[in-house]
């Protein structure tokens, strides 16, 4: 990578987090129907609410994460502090696109080289920003599957997309598991793009609350054999994101595309079709 440093150790993370599911205070009997069945289908327990403080809620369940569902929105709750679901600028980045705003750069867009109709597979959801530009560049007749191993994190951008007024969010599938097990299940060529961004891997500067959102995700390092199916799978790219100065991407044997200067994130780009 020509910084002749040695890549950092990672950080000792502390164990899972215990995430239990529950739905607002005025929920109806249809609203807790649905949040008890989200949380079943993604393996989590639900604590109802029973007009109760969510920090009475938790104490029962013995959580130290709630997951909120109300009908208008998805919250996290932790050391008595809810924080909203959203998207980071994933929203905002889709609705530039539509309107055809040329004014901001997009790295990932300028990376991942997108078009109408393709089929795009996420391995690493996360918050969905990445997917809702995804599913804004390949149109209404694409398609774009995004695979989150962290069942809180899984339910949280399910739960989110299906709040937002958005025609972007309609298009992203939610796969909740392992992005390993389920390239190795996918066919060859069967998606244009597999992309991937361990965005949980190390450290970032980040808005306030992603240390929360960070303990919920999945650490763990891309491991080559991932990438070897990606490439299987891909019809035309396999894209990698990485942080400056780019370690995870030196341990694949990777290397960044040229980028500008003072950028926090770098690609690699590898070429299939």
């Amino acid at each position: 990578m020509g910084t002749g440093a040695r890549p950092p150790s990672l950080p000792r993370y502390p164990p899972p987090l215990l995430v239990a599911v529950t739905t607002s205070l005025a929920a109806g009997p249809a609203e807790a129907q649905g949040a008890e069945e989200a949380a079943r289908r993604h393996a989590l327990p639900f604590a109802p609410r029973r007009g109760r403080r969510l920090a009475e809620v938790a104490a029962e369940a013995g959580a130290e994460v709630l997951l909120v569902l109300s009908a208008g929105r998805v919250g996290c709750w932790a050391e008595g502090a809810e924080r909203r679901w959203d998207p980071g600028m994933g929203l905002l980045r889709a609705k530039r696109l539509r309107a055809g705003e040329r004014s901001t750069r997009d790295s990932f867009l300028e990376t991942a080289l997108l078009r109408p109709g393709e089929r795009v597979l996420d391995c690493t959801l996360g918050l969905a920003a990445d997917a809702l530009v995804a599913a804004e560049a390949v149109g209404p007749e694409g398609l774009v599957v995004g695979a989150e191993a962290s069942p809180a994190l899984a339910l949280l951008a399910e739960q989110g997309l299906l709040r937002v007024a958005d025609p972007a969010a309609a298009r992203v599938q939610v796969h909740a598991g392992d992005a390993l097990a389920l390239l190795a299940s996918l066919p060859d060529r069967s998606f244009d793009l597999v992309a991937f961004d361990p965005m949980f891997r190390h450290a970032r500067q980040e808005p306030p609350g992603f240390d929360l959102v960070r303990r919920l995700g999945d650490a763990r390092p891309l491991p080559p054999e991932a990438l070897r199916q990606a490439r299987r799978v891909a019809r035309r790219a396999v894209l990698v994101k990485d942080g400056t100065p780019g370690w995870d991407l030196a341990r694949l044997g990777l290397t960044p595309l040229p980028s500008a200067r003072g950028a926090h994130r770098l690609y690699a780009r590898i070429d299939v079709g």
